[in-house]
């Protein structure tokens, strides 16, 4: 069973019972969507110790994503208390900084949020491309639950969604 490493963008406790790994993509409306329900459904399960959230910017050769992927190299791993929610902040702003040039996307993300390419991350992303393909993960979103430590299976939004309301807080 091919297992995930700990690259990515965590929300919450590690110690959470439940693990919801996103593969995800900055550019990605559907992202965006499935991330919508982050403050009313996972923000409150991540705060009760229920869940960790943790995202994986995947980086796809798909035309509408290659911003997405330009933006990846700059979200610091290094620093997450700063990056998660301009994460999030980014998904609300899709429309607003994807209509711009590489160029003023780059000067947009260090004139908004202070960011900076970031040399590391072009290994990080080489990582989450190899488990993406390790868990069949062919589009973004697609996303995996682990519950308990148990090896992490694909979860549809709707799964999701009960399964929040039957976990225990911690």
């Amino acid at each position: 069973m091919p297992t995930l490493s700990e690259t990515g963008f965590h929300f919450g406790a590690k110690e959470a019972p439940v693990k919801l790994i996103v593969f995800t993509n900055l550019a990605c409306p559907h992202c965006a969507t499935f991330l919508q329900d982050y403050e009313t459904e996972l923000l409150p399960a991540i705060e009760n110790k229920q869940l960790e959230l943790i995202l994986k910017p995947f980086d796809k050769p798909k035309v509408g994503l290659l911003k997405g992927n330009l933006v990846h190299l700059f979200l610091n791993y290094k620093d997450q208390a700063t990056t998660n929610p301009v994460i999030l902040q980014l998904f609300k702003d899709q429309s607003e900084w994807k209509s711009l040039t590489d160029s003023e996307i780059k000067i947009y993300l260090t004139e908004n949020y202070g960011l900076t390419a970031q040399p590391d991350n072009t290994e990080r992303s080489l990582t989450i491309t190899q488990e993406a393909i390790n868990f069949d993960a062919t589009s973004v979103p697609t996303a995996l639950i682990s519950r308990a430590g148990a090896a992490p299976t694909k979860i549809t939004q709707e799964e999701l969604k009960k399964e929040l309301e039957t976990a225990p807080a911690n």
